[in-house]
């Protein structure tokens, strides 16, 4: 039987695809919960309607995402820490200070889980992360990490 998805199904297809499944998987699953409907010419007019603005929101998203991305590359994301006097910091730096410091510089909406560090960081200096904005799109930006009595004296 050949049904319409109405939202993606793993293993099967993505909303708006036409899948052959079998008769009883249609007739008992996907059809009752409504993740399916029934191949029509007005089930397939919407569907396309739907999905044209789909991609026409996430084109909007990407492009977002570029503008911000541009703006972000290059960045000087500066920390300060308690840390030793040869540099070696009480605790770390992970992703959710470095979110958090981006956001304090106007990057709202960052998430700690798009930033890239190989580990978190424990000494001072400077360092080089790559945010991922979007699949298709990432920035570099670089994380200066100095102790607070350096702060102090400057």
């Amino acid at each position: 039987m050949e049904v319409l998805l109405r939202q993606d199904v793993e293993k099967l297809g993505r909303m708006g695809d036409v899948v052959e499944v079998a008769d009883g998987y249609a007739r008992n699953y996907l059809l009752p919960k409504k993740i399916a409907s029934p191949v029509t010419p007005d089930n397939l007019q919407a569907m396309e309607a739907f999905r044209q603005a789909r991609l026409q929101r996430e084109g909007e998203e990407l492009e977002r995402v570029r503008r911000q991305a541009e703006m972000l590359e290059g960045f000087l994301c500066y920390i300060t820490a308690r840390a030793t006097e040869k540099g070696h910091l009480f605790g770390s730096v992970g992703p959710q200070q470095v979110a958090e410091q981006l956001a304090e510089n106007g990057f709202e909406g960052i998430r700690p889980s798009s930033i890239s560090l190989a580990r978190s960081i424990e000494e001072v200096g400077d360092y080089e992360v790559e945010v991922m904005l979007h699949p298709e799109v990432r920035a570099h930006i670089l994380v200066r990490v100095a102790s607070e009595e350096e702060e102090e004296e400057e």
